[in-house]
């Protein structure tokens, strides 16, 4: 396994993880979402805290990061 495919097993391992202690209730989702296709990564919460709109994003990763590790010990 080279290193981005690593690097992209344990984000989605830390996110999971992370996730479970999140609280969610009838009106804030908690969402996570993996595009490993194109190496997006994002915790989200959503929903509804009375009458204001939640939206907001916890933790996100992309490419840029992954491929900036990869390549900073060559």
């Amino acid at each position: 396994m080279d290193k981005v495919s690593k690097y992209r097993e344990y984000i989605q391992n830390l996110l999971t993880r992370y996730v479970s202690g999140d609280i969610s209730n009838e009106e804030v989702e908690v969402q996570l979402i993996f595009d490993v296709e194109r190496d997006h990564y994002q915790w989200l919460n959503i929903g509804w805290q009375e009458l204001n709109r939640v939206y907001r994003c916890v933790m996100y990763f992309d490419y840029f990061c992954l491929y900036l590790e990869s390549h900073s010990s060559r």
